[in-house]
């Protein structure tokens, strides 16, 4: 039997068990895995495709990124976010459409748990990230600074107002600055906190706490704070990050 037979016989009978469970499945989406649906050229009229409990990694607004071993790819739909959490922890089918454009994603039409049918659709905004292959991107206008030597004193950030620095395998934490809740890039003797990042740095963010990774990218520092706001929050001061690695890629901000 050829691998290609093979393979179709696979997809033919993950179709039928998709279509039989419980809830309302078009057989139209094929049961696949996601490696599948992106690496192979399985046929699927329409692109679409049926998903079993994927891993979504994190969940922002209407974007998200699905983890299959070392392949994340990215899934869309309006009011995402809020949908998926209801689903935490649960069995559920994600029924999605495959699209090229700006990069490889998917569209989530609708998600099955039981003999709930959730409709979802396209969001009227998405910000997908912008994924970009490490030997497409250059990190060479970032300084490479001694991070064990930045502290809230105010002499060891003497050299760092205006500058684009790396940070690597820092600690991303989601918490308490003053009254709200900021992110923040822990250095091994003080902490950076983030400066409005938009929804793809907090999408990455989620990412990188919920999977327990360390962050490594470049970010901007602006001027060194006053000398209570150093004291107060213990921190170096404010950055805004430009680039993150994450997956083999670059997620690097517009």
């Amino acid at each position: 039997m050829s691998r290609s037979f093979k393979s179709f016989m696979i997809v033919a009978l993950l179709a039928g068990f998709v279509a039989g469970c419980g809830g309302s499945v078009d057989e139209t989406y094929v049961a696949i895995s996601l490696r599948d649906a992106t690496r192979t050229n399985v046929l699927s009229p329409g692109f679409k495709f049926g998903f079993e409990s994927p891993n979504f990694v994190a969940v922002h607004k209407n974007v998200s990124l699905v983890r299959e071993g070392n392949l994340i790819e990215i899934f869309v739909g309006d009011g995402l976010e809020g949908e998926i959490s209801k689903l935490s922890g649960g069995r559920f089918t994600v029924c999605a459409r495959k699209f090229f454009d700006p990069v490889i994603h998917f569209n989530v039409d609708y998600l099955v748990a039981g003999s709930d049918t959730v409709m979802v659709g396209e969001p009227y905004e998405v910000a997908i990230p912008s994924l970009l292959k490490m030997r497409d991107f250059s990190t060479d206008d970032f300084d490479e600074v001694e991070l064990d030597k930045i502290t809230s004193n105010r002499l060891s950030l003497k050299d760092l107002p205006e500058t684009r620095f790396k940070v690597q395998d820092a600690k991303v934490m989601y918490e308490m600055i003053g009254e709200e809740e900021m992110y923040t890039i822990h250095l091994p003797k003080t902490r950076l906190i983030v400066k409005d990042p938009g929804d793809d740095i907090i999408l990455i963010f989620k990412a990188l706490i919920n999977e327990q990774l360390y962050f490594t990218g470049g970010v901007s520092y602006g001027e060194i704070p006053s000398q209570s706001f150093r004291r107060n929050y213990d921190s170096a001061g404010e950055v805004t990050v430009d680039y993150i690695a994450y997956a083999n890629r670059y997620v690097v901000v517009r």
